[in-house]
């Protein structure tokens, strides 16, 4: 089951409240938040948040719970930051994901201005303490990632393509020498690049706001042009029968496609 923009009227769709981290419109914003980048600003940064309410009877105050996503919106507008997703997947193409378990990520300034966000005052005393015993959330901050060049080639990328398509990797290494060789095939074929994949974020937080992340998952977070440019890739001949064979055994995999609100 799919539940697109699930804020707060996902109760019945998702069976689960996924709405704390969820936006709806803005309010009255919050007095300090601000929308001035630290001194000390690198590159871009993204906050990838994961995370949901498996048992909706465990919230003590649902009203109190409601009243997050509205809150933290506003707060993290404030900061000049802007959410790519925060709903559940539109697709699953790896791997296992319960529907009540949400992903959202947003872009910031800088990793600095979303640390900063983090531990203010009005984040931690105002804003977070709403969805207290609301779920279980895992929260990592990332530097922005150098894309590099587009291919010169993008076969896999079809004429009538402008609707951005975002995808979500978690990967396990168990078996480093059969993954080495997958991911040199992937290198040499150029597949991603040929259906315009843009690289965002990956890797290992560098700084883990909350929860236990799950330190032996690489995480990788890419924007394609379009969804059929990404399947075209994915799903296509080319790499289901040449290439994804090689990581066969090599590894647990967790894939999944969102249609993003904004991508910049």
């Amino acid at each position: 089951m799919t539940c697109i923009r699930p804020f707060p009227r996902a109760l019945t769709a998702c069976g689960a409240l996924m709405m704390t981290w969820m936006a709806a419109a803005p309010g009255q914003a919050l007095a300090d938040g601000h929308a001035d980048a630290p001194a000390s600003c690198s590159a871009d940064g993204y906050m990838l948040v994961m995370g949901g309410i498996e048992d909706l009877s465990t919230v003590p105050d649902m009203e109190r719970a409601n009243s997050y996503g509205p809150a933290v919106w506003d707060l993290v507008e404030s900061y000049d930051a802007f959410y790519l997703i925060r709903t559940t997947p539109t697709v699953v193409y790896e791997g296992d994901w319960p529907d009540w378990r949400a992903t959202v990520v947003s872009k910031w300034p800088c990793r600095e201005t979303g640390v900063e966000f983090w531990y203010s005052d009005a984040y931690q005393n105002i804003v977070k303490p709403l969805r207290e015993n609301a779920g279980a959330y895992i929260v990592g901050m990332f530097d922005a990632r150098d894309p590099g060049a587009p291919a010169a080639e993008q076969d896999f990328v079809p004429d009538a393509c402008s609707d951005p398509f975002l995808v979500v990797g978690m990967t396990k290494v168990t078996d480093p020498e059969a993954y080495g060789r997958y991911s040199n095939a992937i290198r040499s074929t150029n597949m991603p690049r040929r259906a315009g994949y843009k690289l965002l974020f990956g890797g290992q937080p560098v700084e883990v706001l909350e929860g236990d992340w799950p330190g032996d998952y690489a995480t990788m977070v890419s924007v394609y042009p379009c969804r059929e440019a990404w399947e075209n890739f994915y799903l296509g001949d080319e790499y289901v029968n040449n290439v994804k064979p090689l990581r066969d055994g090599a590894g647990d995999f967790l894939i999944m496609g969102f249609e993003p609100e904004r991508v910049e």
